[in-house]
């Protein structure tokens, strides 16, 4: 044991699991079936937020992670001395013998980060000898629900940044409230989902993103005058002269802060407002910053508002109050995903060795089989989704449905279909990312180029879809044979058979 914490992606542990998942594998592995061939897949049941879309995060961090995978001699030693209640070894040591020297075997198609999902649709189909493909559960779930939830939150607060059709940096300063210890994935997700920066530096050196900060209240309690403390920050940082004004009085504060930037002489580049009412303060500095005319010294004065937004009160501030800001500072409510702190993404049983299996239970029916999903596209964007069986994808060929397809609508009794014609413009939304154990397909790790992507397929997306309060619902619908298949294995289940 160290008090060291382990860097999981780079030991690439299978101890990065739930204690079930060794001791189902040790079960298959004694009863024989440890390596028959199964398919299981991730998939979420409800959007997050209120909302009608899910952006996808996490799988370039838990491919690392794959492609470290191995057992350890300390991971062995670990789970030698491991003891169940009644003193008795917990693992067998034949079992031991056989996972320690095992290479990965499973293969892995997967929703690209930056890409939209929808509920009830595969994100991940990992196919694979059982105990392997259930050893990874805990590591995909860990990353796709955590790092999707905070990448959503953070595209609808910046989709609100923009209401007015004025583009505002969303900006990430959760590093002190975040619930992982150095924040990294929180960051990292966020930046996918549109933050322009983070305050978190060992996270933007670490992926290369702009770091961004001010100053806090700390700093100006640390002078006696509030005039000096803005003095001395301006003189110590004469390229990052943004002002926090409302450590005592706010209307105080801004007057303090165009005292210092007279007696400095150099630009004021932001007054930074982090409590109190936000509107109506930052219409009040507004006009006292433009009473100093044609100072130069304040021609480009950003206004800032921090203090638990969310996209709610993003929208509120820009379009109800016409408050003038400029940049948004979200911390709380986005590196937590304040108001939906749990995707609940989950991981099923699909297929086992070669034949559909389907989970019945109320309201978490699921689909059976291995699966991908076909979007068509029509005027450049996205008009619908169907899912279709993995083995039947040969429905989209050169960018275009190679024939026409029926989608029936998951939850309608009556079977709702909608049609599609052949030559429609459409694409598979899995893509291949690892085959038998070997990543074939390297996800993007570019955190820019993921953001280029994220935005780029939420352009696609409809407004009625973005909507922060109840928007449209997304269409999904079962490819007709799919559809069928899963009728029928209910009424057996229903009969018995």
């Amino acid at each position: 044991m160290t008090n060291t914490r382990p860097n999981i992606l780079e030991s690439g542990t299978p101890l990065f699991c739930d204690l079930y998942h060794l001791t189902m594998a040790q079960a298959w592995f004694l009863d024989g079936k440890a390596e028959e061939i199964k398919t299981s897949e991730a998939f979420f049941r409800k959007n997050p937020f209120g909302g009608s879309y899910l952006l996808c995060a996490g799988l370039g961090e838990f491919v690392q992670w794959l492609e470290n995978w191995h057992f350890t001699e300390d991971d062995i030693a670990y789970l030698q001395q491991e003891k169940n209640a009644d003193g008795s070894a917990r693992f067998d040591e034949r079992f031991l013998e056989f996972i320690k020297d095992k290479k990965l075997q499973i293969s892995i198609n997967a929703v690209p980060e930056g890409e939209l999902g929808f509920p009830n649709e595969p994100v991940y189909s990992v196919t694979g000898p059982t105990w392997q493909v259930d050893l990874v559960e805990a590591a995909l779930l860990n990353a796709f629900n955590s790092q999707s939830l905070v990448a959503t939150k953070a595209s609808r607060m910046a989709y609100a940044a923009a209401l007015d059709g004025k583009q505002r940096p969303l900006l990430e300063f959760g590093l002190r409230r975040g619930h992982e210890m150095g924040g990294f994935s929180e960051t990292r997700a966020a930046f996918i989902g549109g933050a322009a920066g983070t305050s978190n530096t060992a996270a933007a050196k670490h992926y290369g993103i702009p770091d961004s900060g001010t100053m806090a209240h700390s700093f100006v309690m640390s002078y006696e005058r509030e005039v000096d403390a803005f003095k001395a920050f301006m003189r110590g940082n004469p390229g990052n002269t943004t002002l926090l004004v409302d450590t005592y009085d706010t209307r105080e504060g801004v007057k303090h802060a165009i005292e210092a930037t007279n007696a400095v002489g150099l630009p004021l580049m932001g007054i930074r407002v982090d409590s109190g009412d936000l509107a109506y303060w930052a219409k009040e500095a507004r006009k006292m910053i433009d009473a100093e005319g044609d100072n130069p010294l304040f021609a480009n004065v950003k206004m800032v508002a921090s203090n638990d937004l969310d996209e709610h009160l993003i929208e509120n501030l820009l379009i109800v109050q016409k408050a003038p800001y400029d940049v948004l500072a979200a911390g709380t409510k986005l590196v937590t995903a304040y108001d939906t702190p749990a995707l609940g993404g989950v991981f099923k049983t699909k297929q086992y060795m070669g034949h559909p299996r389907i989970k019945i239970a109320e309201g978490k029916t699921t689909i059976p089989g291995a699966t991908n999903v076909v979007r068509i596209i029509r005027n450049n964007k996205f008009e619908g989704d169907i899912i279709c069986s993995a083995a039947d994808m040969d429905v989209v060929n050169g960018g275009k449905l190679s024939r026409n397809i029926t989608s029936y609508t998951l939850d309608s009794i009556n079977g709702l279909k909608r049609d599609f014609k052949s030559g429609e413009n459409a694409y598979l939304l899995l893509q291949p990312v690892m085959k038998d154990g070997k990543v074939t397909n390297p996800p993007e790790l570019n955190l820019q180029k993921l953001q280029q992507r994220g935005r780029a397929n939420l352009a696609r997306l409809d407004e009625s879809y973005k909507r922060l309060t109840n928007p449209h619902i997304y269409g999904v619908g079962l490819e007709t044979n799919l559809y069928n298949m899963r009728k029928m294995l209910i009424l057996n289940a229903q009969l018995g058979r």
